[in-house]
Order: C-alpha cells, then structure tokens, then sequence
C-alpha cells in the first residue's frame, strides 16, 4: 500500500510540475528572454526533501523530457539547454542538501544558480560559441531572487507536508 501511495503522490506531483512548467513558459513573468521564476522546481526541492534524491532526480528529468514532447521543443537547442540546468541544479540541490549546512532556501538559490550554469554550459555546446557566457551574470542576478522565492515557497509548503502527514499518519 505504501509503495502504491508513494507512486500516486510521486505521479501528481510530476503533473503540477508539467504545468507549472508550461504555465510558465507561456506567461512571462520577468522581462529577459528565457528567464523564469522555476516554479516547477519547487517540486523538485520538495520531492528532494520529502523522499529521496532519486526520486527527484527521476521526476526532473521525466519533467523535463515530457514538457519538451508536449511543447515540441524535444531535442532542440531549449531542450538541451533546459536538460542540462535542470540535471546540474538536481545534483547541486542534493549534494548541498546531504551536507546539512544550507537549509531549504539555501539548497533552492544553490539550485537556482547552478541551473544557469548548466544552461550556459549546455549553450556554448549547441550555439557552438563561448560569447553565450557573457548572459550568465544577468542570469545569475536574476537566478538568485528566484530561488529565495521558490525556496520559501517551498518552505511553506513543506511545514504544511508534515502537518498533513502527521496527521494522516495518525
């Protein structure tokens, strides 16, 4: 049964980021091309610390490839640029996170700036030019309030988490 409950919980959770994630991209919230909040990672963060770096690697990268099926944007240049930030920002947030030295916002701005990282990587490969770093400090700048907000999001929900599974536990 509680394998079961795991996998539906796990399932609704990589819809709400699907949607999110679509949402997102169509409905601009910051004024610089290619900038989003990255609300569908606060999935991510809280799939991180409700089950296990797998489980939320697993999502991320399920996320990742099936909002590029369902936008057509699979294996072009934002696929690979979206993969890669969402895979480097995944293994930061679990690796910072395993030191239990930054807390859920912390662990979130860590994420938030490694996925820019991972993307201006992932841009010099595709573009086939290193000019595309000279984006990475406007992305940063950008990429660090965004994560705070998507931390204390996450924050938020995850009190609520314990609440709930105390609760249903009981």
């Amino acid at each position: 049964m509680r394998k079961t409950r795991k996998m539906t919980l796990l399932a609704n959770f990589l819809a709400i980021a699907i949607v999110l994630n679509i949402i997102e991209s169509l409905v601009p919230v910051i004024p610089v091309p290619g900038a989003k909040l990255g609300f569908a990672n606060i999935v991510t963060l809280i799939i991180l610390y409700v089950y296990s770096f797998k489980d939320s690697a697993t999502i991320t990268i399920l996320r990742v490839l099936l909002v590029s099926l369902l936008t057509g944007k699979l294996l072009g240049p934002v696929f690979y640029m979206s993969f890669s930030g969402a895979l480097l920002a995944t293994f930061a947030m679990g690796f910072f996170k395993k030191t239990n030295f930054f807390g859920v916002l912390g662990v979130s701005v860590i994420g938030s700036i490694f996925h820019c990282i991972g993307q201006i990587i992932a841009g010099i490969f595709v573009i086939g030019s290193s000019a595309v770093i000279f984006y990475l400090p406007i992305m940063l700048m950008l990429s660090i309030p965004a994560g705070v907000v998507t931390g204390l999001i996450t924050q938020r929900f995850l009190v609520i988490w314990q609440t709930w599974h105390n609760e249903f536990e009981n």
